[in-house]
């Protein structure tokens, strides 16, 4: 019989490049896999939702925009958007959410 690897039931913290933390303060939380992907070189973040789809919409910016949140942290890059949240009334859980990227912007399902 051959070796079968051990593979963790859970998947340790920052390990996924497909995964954004958002918590219901409005912090979205970009993990080292992430921030190495895209935010390499980008300052901001911009924020969209689609309220049909209830999909959040994330576009890193090099420059900073009227509109965009400044970029904090050192390893765990963050934003505080609670105000995004809020307008929006988008109810979110504490936990990570899988991105897909369009056209640069990386895309959450809330659903």
């Amino acid at each position: 019989m051959g070796f079968v690897k051990y593979q963790r039931k859970y998947v340790k913290k920052g390990v996924s490049a497909k995964t954004i933390g958002i918590n219901n303060k409005g912090r979205f939380a970009f993990y080292k896999p992430v921030v190495e992907k895209y935010l390499q070189d980008k300052s901001h973040i911009e924020l969209f939702y689609d309220p049909e789809t209830k999909k959040v919409g994330v576009l890193p910016t090099a420059e900073p925009t009227p509109d965009s949140f400044r970029i904090q942290g050192l390893t765990t890059k963050m934003i505080v958007a609670k105000k995004f949240l809020n307008r929006f009334q988008i109810a979110v859980e504490n936990r990570r959410y899988d991105f897909t990227v369009e056209n640069e912007m990386l895309v959450i399902s809330l659903e």
